[in-house]
């Protein structure tokens, strides 16, 4: 008979266990909620092929593990009690854990805790890690930002913000996040250079083309479960209109108003060629030595350095034609002022184009009179806060 649960093996407590942990640590954008979905609609299986999956959230992920925080000297990460929980509670001889915000993990310190609990409860520590090219990454990550409708809810709000633009202004948290490189020799110091499994994530350079397939043929005991895609992706307009409406501090019950009359829009929100290739760029020393420890690519810098699948002026930008486009839909959500918002974003459409360099004189007069006009009728309505709400629990970690 098949076990189908570890606590009803009667000789687990006896006998001599030599267990390994395979921990997932991301990162972010490169298939992990396909994979985490797919390890857990198939725990049976995997169990009884010997493999245990243990996770903190209903769909397999346990980045819960991690918190992450916003603070005035910037972001904070750090592993809370729930990992060793989690670890705590697995019975098998191979364990599975899947928790892609241990790649927010950058000091030593935090990284040498992950290893001490592991070091509690398993022989042996396998860490993988798939690595995205860093501007196909940052255009990923922003895009699930634009999911939500409030600042510093979800940890891509918290790391790279809701400025305009498809890829995020490369300040101190950003750089930190996409050195792949010294964040991996981090864990490399912490578990050893035999525990790091580093792999692409880019479909040519997977087995069997996706992340499901290639992470199962990571763990040494043959275990199969079928592929699974999950699409996150947003449209070009609930890209812009969602960044631009948060930026601009409008309430998030506004902006769920909103949220229906933004979708449906299959077009994609592109940086221009040169701004996605002068963000890669930015990481190239980072990405030589990254080439030269842990993925090996003809380019000399880990990922291909082909960007020709940008367009050569970028569409991440919202436009004066845009609001011409979709205003009706501020009138028809029932907001508190559709005018006002709909005027706020046009003069900051304006404000944007009159720093456009080489424009003439008279024709950045006109743009900031126009700018004056708008100002008697641009308001954006304060947020409503009921008490059941301010009674809610702040989230300070999630996707």
């Amino acid at each position: 008979m098949p076990v189908t649960d570890w606590h009803d093996c009667p000789f687990t407590a006896t006998r001599k266990i030599m267990r390994t942990l395979y921990l997932h640590i991301g990162f972010h954008k490169t298939g992990s909620s396909s994979l985490q979905l797919a390890l857990h609609r198939h725990r049976a299986p995997l169990l009884d092929a010997g493999v245990e999956f243990v996770a903190l959230g209903k769909k397999g992920n346990s980045s819960g593990a991690i918190e992450v925080e916003a603070r005035e000297e910037g972001l904070e990460f750090h592993l809370n009690d729930r990992f060793r929980q989690l670890l705590a509670s697995s019975r098998g001889d191979t364990v599975i854990v899947s928790a892609e915000h241990l790649s927010f993990l950058y000091r030593g310190a935090d990284i040498r805790q992950v290893r001490d609990i592991c070091a509690e409860l398993f022989d042996r520590t396998v860490v993988i890690a798939y690595l995205r090219r860093q501007d196909l990454h940052a255009r990923s990550f922003k895009q699930q930002g634009a999911r939500g409708c409030e600042r510093g809810r979800s940890s891509s709000s918290k790391l790279l913000g809701h400025d305009e633009g498809a890829l995020p202004p490369l300040n101190a948290p950003v750089r930190t996040y996409y050195d792949y490189f010294a964040k991996l020799q981090q864990w490399e110091a912490c578990f050893g250079e035999e525990a790091l499994e580093v792999r692409e994530f880019e479909p040519g350079r997977l087995c069997g083309g996706d992340i499901v397939t290639d992470f199962m043929g990571l763990v040494s005991n043959g275990a199969e479960i079928p592929p699974l895609r999950v699409n996150e992706g947003v449209g070009r307009r609930e890209f812009l209109l969602t960044h631009k409406l948060i930026e601009l501090g409008v309430a998030p019950d506004d902006i769920r108003r909103l949220k229906p009359g933004m979708r449906g829009d299959d077009s994609r929100v592109a940086p221009a060629r040169d701004n996605a290739r002068a963000f890669f760029l930015a990481f190239s020393e980072s990405n030589r030595q990254l080439n030269d420890h842990y993925l090996r690519h003809a380019s000399g810098l880990a990922f291909s350095d082909d960007f020709s699948s940008y367009p050569e002026v970028g569409n991440d930008h919202l436009s004066c034609a845009d609001l011409a486009q979709w205003s009706a839909d501020l009138f028809a959500a029932g907001l508190q002022n559709p005018q006002g918002l709909r005027d706020a974003l046009l003069a900051d459409c304006l404000r944007s184009l009159a720093g456009t360099p080489g424009l003439a004189t008279r024709v950045i007069g006109e743009l900031y009179g126009a700018m004056e006009c708008l100002a008697h009728t641009a308001r954006i309505a304060p947020a409503r806060n009921p008490w059941w709400r301010r009674l809610k629990r702040k989230k300070h970690s999630g996707r």
